[in-house]
C-alpha cells in the first residue's frame, strides 16, 4: 500500500528524528501514521491510532514540537486520492486540534498573524526569565477576556521547560496549515467529500476557518455555491445543503470567521444562505452576518439568530451542527464568545444565550462563559483588581444585564462551585465566590437540592432543545463523546 511505500502520503515519515521532536514515545508516530493512513482498522469513530498519536503530540506535552510534522502528514493522509473518503475526517479532526489548542483565545477578534510572529521570535530570542515576567504582566494587564485568556494561553506554556520551543511549534502549525490551504480548499470539492455524517468538506472547513490566508479561497467557493441558491425541495440532514452537495453549514462557519466585512459579496452570500429556508444554514449564516460586521449586524440576523434558539434544535444543537469542538470547548461557548465581536449590538442576543450556554460547559469551558459574561455585563476584569468586596455589596444598584448575568451564572449546579477556575474567576470581579453567598448577593433562593459532584457535571438538557447533533472535535469523540455523527 501507498502508506507503507515510498510512493505514498506518508514518503519521507521515517527519515525525521521523531525521538528528538517527542522525547517520550516519539518513536511510535510512524506506525501510528501508517496506522491511520490504512484506516485504523474501523469504521467508526477516531480509531486507537489516532487518539494514541493525540496523547503523545498534545499541546501543551513535551511532544508537541513535533506536531508541526505530524501536521503535514495529516493533510497528506486527508487529501490523498488513496484515501477513502469517509475516513478522511479523522486525520484532519487531530490537525484542527493541533492548528487549535486554544481557541477561545482566537475570538471574537481575529488574530494579527504577523504581530504573533513577531512575538513568537522576541520570546525565543530573549532571557526566559525575561520572556516568563513580560508574559506575566501582560496577563495581568490584560484590557480584555480575548486577550486575557490568549496571554494565559502563552503563559502557560512558556512556563514549561521546553517552553519557547512550544511557542515556535503552535506557529509553525499555523505554517504548514497555511502552506496547504489550496489542497485542503480541494476537500471542499467533489460529491464524495461532502455528503455523509464525517464530511470531508466538513472538517476542511473547520481547520480553515482559523487560517486567515484561507479568507479568499473560502469567499469564492461559498460564492459560487450560493449565487443562485437552488431552493430547497426536500428536508436535509444536519450540516448538509437540501438542494445536494451544495452548501455545508460548516463552510459558513468559516466564511464567517475569515470574511472581511468590507465585501459587499459575502453580505449577499450570507443573504441568500439566510433565506435559504435550511434551517440550519440559515442559522450558520445569521451567525457568521454578526462575526463578519459585528457592530453593523443588520437586525434581521440577530432576529433569525434568536429564532433558531427557539426551534425543537435550540442554540446547543444549531451551534453543534456548523461550529466545532474544539478540545473541551463547546460550539456554543466559541459561538457566544465570537458574537462578543458586536459589541453593545449583540449584547441582547449574548444575554439570552447565556443560560443555555452554561447549561452546556462544564470545568474550565465554563470559567470561560462566566469570565465573557462578567465583562459584558461588569467591564474588564483588570478594571477590577484591587477594588476590594465592599464594591458588590448592593444588589439594588445592578443594572437589569447585570441581573440577568448573575442570575444566569447562579443556575451553575452546586457541586461545580468547588472548582478552582470558577472561583478565581468570581474573584476577579471581586463577586462571592461560595455559592450560598453568590445566591444571596444576586437575590436567588436556593431551593434545590445539592446533586452530587458526578450529577453537577452531567450535561443538562438545553433550556432551548434536545441535545444536538455531536459537534466537530476530537477530544469529543476520544472522551466520552458520540461518535456517530
Amino acid at each position: 500500500m501507498d502508506a507503507t511505500t515510498h510512493n505514498g502520503p506518508l514518503r519521507g515519515v521515517d527519515d525525521i528524528d521523531w525521538r528528538a521532536l517527542a522525547p517520550t514515545r516519539g518513536e511510535e508516530i510512524p506506525a501510528l501514521l501508517r496506522d491511520i493512513a490504512a484506516g485504523d482498522g474501523t469504521t467508526t469513530g477516531p480509531g486507537e491510532s489516532l487518539s494514541t498519536l493525540y496523547d503523545i503530540v498534545r499541546f501543551p506535552g513535551p511532544g508537541y514540537p513535533a506536531a508541526p510534522a505530524v501536521a503535514g502528514f495529516l493533510i497528506d493522509i486527508a487529501c490523498a486520492p488513496s484515501t477513502p473518503s469517509p475516513v478522511r475526517w479523522r486525520p484532519l479532526s487531530l490537525l484542527l486540534e493541533l492548528l487549535v489548542p486554544a481557541a477561545p483565545a482566537l475570538v471574537p477578534h481575529r488574530i494579527d498573524v504577523a504581530q504573533w510572529r513577531d512575538e513568537v521570535a522576541w520570546a525565543a530570542a530573549t532571557d526566559l526569565d525575561k520572556v516568563r515576567e513580560q508574559y506575566a504582566a501582560w496577563l495581568r494587564e490584560a484590557p480584555d477576556e480575548q486577550q486575557y485568556r490568549r496571554m494565559r494561553h502563552r503563559f502557560d506554556a512558556i512556563s514549561r521547560d521546553n517552553g519557547p520551543a512550544l511557542l515556535q511549534a503552535e506557529l509553525a502549525v499555523h505554517d504548514t496549515v497555511r502552506e496547504r490551504v489550496e489542497d485542503l480548499l480541494g476537500l471542499l470539492d467533489g460529491e464524495s467529500n461532502r455528503r455523509g455524517l464525517e464530511a470531508p468538506a466538513e472538517w476542511a472547513s473547520y481547520v480553515l476557518a482559523f487560517v486567515p490566508e484561507a479568507a479568499e479561497g473560502v469567499r469564492t467557493r461559498l460564492e459560487k455555491a450560493l449565487s443562485p441558491l437552488t431552493a430547497p425541495s426536500a428536508p436535509a440532514l444536519p450540516g448538509s445543503s437540501p438542494s445536494g452537495p451544495g452548501v455545508i453549514s460548516a463552510e459558513l462557519f468559516a466564511l464567517g470567521m475569515l470574511a472581511p466585512a468590507d465585501d459587499p459579496s459575502v453580505t449577499v452570500t450570507l443573504t441568500h444562505a439566510m433565506g435559504s429556508g435550511h434551517l440550519y444554514n440559515a442559522f450558520a449564516a445569521a451567525v457568521a452576518m454578526a462575526t463578519v460586521h459585528g457592530e453593523k449586524t443588520p437586525g434581521e440576523a440577530l432576529e433569525r439568530i434568536a429564532e433558531g434558539g427557539r426551534t425543537r434544535m435550540g442554540y446547543h444543537g444549531l451551534f453543534g451542527d456548523s461550529w466545532p469542538h474544539c478540545g473541551r470547548i463547546e460550539p456554543e461557548v466559541l459561538g457566544f464568545l465570537a458574537l462578543g465581536r458586536g459589541g453593545t449590538t449583540t449584547t441582547a442576543t449574548r444575554l439570552e444565550l447565556l443560560p443555555d450556554v452554561l447549561a452546556h460547559s462544564e470545568g474550565d469551558s465554563r470559567a470561560v462563559v462566566v469570565g465573557a459574561a462578567l465583562e459584558l455585563a461588569f467591564g474588564p476584569r483588570a478594571q477590577h483588581a484591587g477594588d476590594g468586596e465592599e464594591s458588590r455589596d448592593e444588589s439594588a444598584d445592578l443594572s437589569e444585564e447585570q441581573l440577568r448575568v448573575l442570575w444566569a451564572i447562579a443556575e451553575i449546579p452546586a457541586a461545580a462551585w468547588e472548582d478552582s477556575e470558577l472561583v478565581d474567576t468570581l474573584e476577579a470581579w471581586d463577586l462571592p465566590s461560595g455559592r450560598a453567598d453568590f445566591l444571596a448577593f444576586a437575590g436567588v433562593e436556593d431551593d434545590t437540592e445539592e446533586p452530587t459532584e458526578g450529577e453537577a457535571e452531567e450535561p443538562r438538557p438545553s433550556p432551548s432543545g434536545p441535545a444536538a447533533p455531536s459537534g466537530g472535535g476530537l477530544l469529543r469523540r476520544l472522551f466520552g463523546g458520540d461518535s456517530a455523527r
